[in-house]
This record gives C-alpha cells, structure tokens and sequence, in this order.
C-alpha cells in the first residue's frame, strides 16, 4: 500500500503544480516553433503599438502593481529554496535587482508584434473607463480565487482517478515487490561458486 499511497500524494502534489501555473494555449506539435526567433503564430501588425501607448496601458492596467506581486512571490519561493547558510545581503541584493528590472524593455519588444495602434486605442480606451478601473481593481483577486480553484479541482480529479484505478496500481505494486524481491535472492555474478546467502 506504501507505493498506492506514494502515487496518490505525487499525483496531487504535480496537477497543484501545474494548476498553479499560467494557463498556455494548446499548440500541436507540428506547429511548434522550431526555434525561439520563429516567427509568432499571430501576423505582426502593420501599425503596431507605439510605445507611449505601451507605457499608458500599462499605467492603466496596474503593471507597476503586478511587477511588486511578481517580485514579492518570487522573493517567497526563493528564501524558501536558499540553504540557510545564503547571507542576508545576497536575499536583500536580489530582491532589489528583481524590483528594479526593467520590465518595460521587454514589452516594447512583445506588444507591437501582437497589438496595432487601433487596437491600443479602443484598450487604452476601456481601461480608462469606470468599467476597465473595476477589471484591474478586482482581477488579482479574481486570479487568486481561480487559482485555488484550479488546485482544488486538480487534487480531487487526482485522487479520484487513482481511486478508480486502485485494484490495477494495487496488482501493479505487488508485481514491483515481488520481481526485486526475486532480484534480491539471485546469487551475484560475482558470488564464488558454493556460497550461499546467509540465513536470517
């Protein structure tokens, strides 16, 4: 029963992991991009985004705000990784660097191969009204919610399917223990021909 329960705990524990990462959209696998310069599966703009309506988007939607949840999630799942021996100013220096990336120099790059100026405009334009405001104020919390959401989903899917297979993990198990356990009593190449296992 050790490696049912073993399976049933690594199964829970990965699907958490998983849900708790940002959801990518399926891609087959003959689609793939063969390299990380190819070309993006949507067609570059012709006008695209300018950078002052770069900066003002991500103004409105709260990025600066976003950049301190990354950074201070980062900062959790890094002191809890560090060995205890890491110095503090180590912590406190990277934690600075984190703060003071520059994050913008990445969405001048990203933005303009996926948004034109039109579709800046009509964006800039929702989150500038009562409606865009209310989205920013209440989406982390409606990310966090759905997160835990997803986890808990993921965990009872888990347990539910190696509860359905549990005669066949169960068969399996004994199969496992019983072929090293046949593994164990066969004598060694090299064992000296005449000896035997000790008795227990």
């Amino acid at each position: 029963m050790k490696i049912l329960q073993t399976a049933a705990c690594t199964v829970v524990f990965t699907v958490s992991a998983i849900a708790q990462q940002a959801a990518k959209p399926a891609t087959p696998a003959s689609q793939q991009p063969s390299s990380a310069a190819a070309e993006p599966a949507i067609k570059p703009p012709a006008n695209p985004i300018t950078p002052a309506q770069i900066k003002e988007m991500q103004e409105l939607t709260g990025a600066p705000a976003m950049q301190k949840r990354i950074v201070s999630n980062a900062m959790q799942f890094y002191r809890s990784q560090f060995p205890p021996y890491i110095p503090q100013d180590v912590v406190d220096d990277l934690q600075k660097s984190l703060e003071n990336a520059d994050l913008e120099s990445h969405a001048a790059e990203i933005y303009p191969k996926y948004l034109s100026t039109e579709d800046a405009a009509k964006v800039i334009e929702f989150y500038k009204s009562p409606a865009g405001q209310h989205l920013v104020t209440a989406q982390p919390y409606m990310m966090t919610e759905m997160q835990r959401s997803s986890v808990q989903i993921a965990q009872q899917t888990a347990k539910d399917v190696i509860e359905r297979h549990k005669p066949e993990i169960e068969a399996a198990e004994q199969k496992y223990m019983l072929e090293h356990q046949q593994q164990q009593t066969k004598p060694s190449l090299n064992t000296p021909p005449g000896s035997a296992t000790p008795q227990k």
